[in-house]
């Protein structure tokens, strides 16, 4: 899989400013537009099926998503947070294996792209598309004017068909990124896991802690990004580069009287220095609420409880 920016913008996405930037691609193909934040079993039910209508036509499969999510620029005050920074969600896609990964940066001035011009400078010019595969509640364009009847208008004039994916449901339930997150934000690991079709990772870089818990004994690796996360508050049991079994706190540590939220992991038995490096930190259960302790002996005597609990499971 090709990952590239669609040049839109003098500026490339937050994080990636390496990634090559391309004009336009130099393949008919088959796209689809989305934000696939957490990359769940919906989303492969459409990536699958892009794929299939390419392998049918003999086009290129392409997967268009934003950088940064559109909420942050159009109503930060709505998303409270994402499933996945842009590396989780490159390594996700790509896993499902699309020809073509494209990221627009979404800014003020991309917002204001009528949904007309979407279509024909974007996914007929730029993209070259002849197959527009798209879900049954799409909408784009300036102010989300755009919607599958003027897909199909425009399609017809320019030369390339629109088809419309069904929902797709598990025992029920319609999947959705909104759906997994609230069940993330009320501790229900288990059941995000049946919607996302695996488990819920993260993976980020280990920077420098206050040292506290190798004071006590139970060192943690701190992970940079994680002070929004769709998580409950809290203790874990996680699993760290799916081969260690570890427990992991997310919140305040009111205990020390911390304000911002991070994700630390403490990994039982470990001596090597994770300074620096990137881990992934796979979520097995929710253990218990994060919460205040009369001083450091108390504290010590729980995690060590936390860290039993997550290795009998």
């Amino acid at each position: 899989m090709e990952s590239f920016f669609l040049q839109t913008s003098k500026q490339s996405c937050p994080l990636k400013e390496d990634m090559n930037p391309r004009e336009r691609i130099d393949r008919d193909s088959a796209v689809i537009v989305g934000n696939f934040d957490g990359f769940h079993r919906g989303h492969r039910y459409l990536i699958d099926l892009l794929k299939d209508r390419a392998r049918e036509k003999k086009l290129a499969s392409v997967v268009v998503t934003f950088c940064p999510h559109p909420l942050k620029v159009l109503a930060p005050e709505i998303i409270t947070c994402e499933l996945s920074d842009i590396d989780e969600r490159i390594r996700l896609i790509s896993e499902a294996g699309p020809d073509f990964l494209c990221f627009i940066r979404f800014d003020e001035e991309f917002a204001r792209m009528e949904a007309r011009e979407f279509l024909k400078e974007i996914i007929h010019e730029r993209l070259r598309c002849r197959h527009l595969l798209v879900g049954y509640d799409w909408r784009f364009g300036h102010r989300r004017e755009g919607e599958i009847e003027l897909a199909r208008e425009v399609g017809e004039d320019l030369g390339f068909e629109v088809e419309v994916a069904s929902p797709y449901t598990v025992d029920g339930h319609v999947v959705s990124s909104t759906l997994i997150r609230r069940l993330l934000r009320e501790g229900r690991i288990q059941e995000a896991e049946l919607y996302l079709g695996r488990r819920y990772w993260i993976e980020r870089t280990v920077v420098q802690g206050e040292g506290r818990g190798r004071k006590i004994g139970i060192p943690t690796a701190n992970l940079a990004d994680t002070q929004n996360l769709c998580l409950r508050e809290g203790v874990y049991a996680v699993e760290v580069n799916d081969s260690k079994r570890a427990v992991a706190n997310y919140g305040i540590r009111p205990t020390f009287g911390e304000g911002e939220k991070i994700l630390e992991v403490h990994i039982p038995g470990f001596k090597g220095d994770l300074l620096g490096k990137r881990i992934k930190v796979s979520f097995l259960k929710y253990l218990r609420e994060e919460r205040k302790f009369s001083g450091i002996k108390e504290l010590k005597a729980q995690v060590e409880r936390d860290i039993q609990s997550a290795l009998e499971l």
